[in-house]
């Protein structure tokens, strides 16, 4: 587990402040359990979701790059930014583990999230990730611009729409059809993930993915998941996942 290696740093800093969820989240590693879920989810082998996980750790010239990035990271207002994070890497995994031909994203802040779904995308040799963010910049440090992370070999798979989600995220799925994964990362008020689950909801593909980060912050999630009625729904590491249900 070298993506685990790569995350003890904040590991033991969360687990000061919150020793029940890093225990239950260990136990979680050790027996794979996560990793079973997501086999199952994606009909893939447990050995092929752990080289998933690992595969970013493994990369040399991406470990490079993001050691020179965290300088920056820690110079903005939430320096707290886990590179490394399960919940992360788990998107990575999902999004290498089905290959999808078109991801939609809301919140991209650095735009981590999207470098890791981009690189998935790359090794895929395929698909192509939309990403919605409202322009913020109160996450960044002085100076840099939304999605400043992303590295320019990735960017081709790559388009940032800047705007609200409720005006930009109806205009394009409306434009898109169908989506492979939608992944909510903006605002996490009730409100705001209740209208961005059922505005997406109707143009993820049979079989598609619905994952929320913050899933349990609030009622939104559960209380969509039992209107939709997946196939599967679960939350892991704050990451909520569903499965569409094939019609």
């Amino acid at each position: 587990m070298r993506w685990l290696a790569k995350n003890f740093k904040y590991r033991l800093s969360r687990a000061l402040s919150h020793p029940r969820y890093t225990a239950k989240a260990l136990v979680n590693d050790v027996l794979g359990i996560d990793e079973r879920f997501l086999a199952k989810l994606t009909r893939s082998s447990i050995s092929s979701i752990r080289k998933f996980l690992n595969e970013p750790s493994n990369d040399s010239e991406l470990m490079r790059y993001w050691k020179n990035c965290e300088p920056k990271l820690r110079d903005g207002p939430h320096p707290g930014n886990d590179l490394y994070a399960k919940k992360v890497l788990m998107q990575y995994v999902l999004a290498r583990a089905m290959a999808p031909e078109t991801i939609v994203e809301t919140g991209v802040a650095n735009g981590i999230s999207s470098t890791y779904l981009l690189r998935a995308c790359h090794l895929n040799g395929k698909g192509h990730v939309y990403s919605i963010d409202i322009n913020n910049k109160e996450f960044l440090a002085a100076g840099n611009q939304i999605g400043w992370i992303v590295p320019e070999h990735l960017r081709a798979r790559w388009t940032l729409l800047l705007g609200d989600s409720r005006i930009v995220l109806p205009h394009i799925l409306s434009q898109l059809g169908m989506v492979d994964i939608f992944i909510h990362d903006s605002s996490h008020t009730y409100e705001d993930m209740k209208f961005e689950f059922e505005t997406s909801y109707p143009h993820i593909r049979s079989g598609g993915l619905l994952l929320s980060d913050d899933a349990d912050f609030n009622a939104a999630f559960s209380e969509c998941a039992k209107k939709f009625q997946p196939e599967s729904s679960r939350i892991i590491r704050n990451l909520g996942i569903m499965k569409k249900a094939k019609q």
